[in-house]
């Protein structure tokens, strides 16, 4: 798919998706007290938890989107910054975001948010890293596909005749 957009959104779906189911169980396992889905539904809803199903589903939605608008911002920057070890890269931005949502959310003593406990922090760091690599895998397969396809269509552009070919003008004399 050569349109970076929808290439960088499919990639942060697909990683927000990853990264989400391993937050629920984490939260199924009791390791957190607020998974990515309770994040967005406290932002969203204005309210702290514990959330209805309809709710839960909604943030979750609300989640998976802004996941993939974070890939659309990953894959722009990413040409910046080069393509190599772009699992390191792909987990970085990860953390960047994570940092700084927790960083906002502690400035703005955003209620239901803080204090948070360490398995939590702990658990949160582990998902959002789950997403960094999984936006950086799918990211790094379509850059491959890409570059494998336009340097296919490039060989075709490369191959020049040996030679002009003779044509016959009407100033020719015969």
């Amino acid at each position: 798919m050569r349109d970076k957009f929808t290439r960088g959104f499919i990639a942060g779906i697909t990683g927000g998706l990853v990264a989400n189911i391993a937050s629920l169980l984490l939260g199924f396992f009791g390791l957190t007290s607020l998974r990515f889905a309770d994040w967005t539904a406290i932002i969203i809803l204005g309210q702290t938890p514990p959330f209805s199903i309809g709710e839960i589903l909604f943030a979750l939605a609300a989640n998976v989107g802004f996941t993939g608008i974070l890939g659309i911002v990953f894959i722009y920057l990413v040409p910046l910054i080069k393509s190599t070890n772009l699992l390191f890269k792909g987990w970085i931005f990860s953390t960047f975001i994570w940092f700084f949502i927790y960083s906002v959310a502690s400035l703005f003593k955003v209620e239901g948010t803080m204090p948070i406990p360490l398995t939590t922090a702990l658990a949160n760091v582990v998902t959002t890293s789950i997403y960094g690599l999984v936006l950086a895998q799918v990211s790094e397969k379509e850059f491959v596909k890409n570059i494998a396809s336009e340097q296919a269509g490039n060989v075709f552009r490369l191959i020049k005749p040996a030679m002009k070919p003779l044509k016959k003008n009407d100033d020719d004399p015969e």
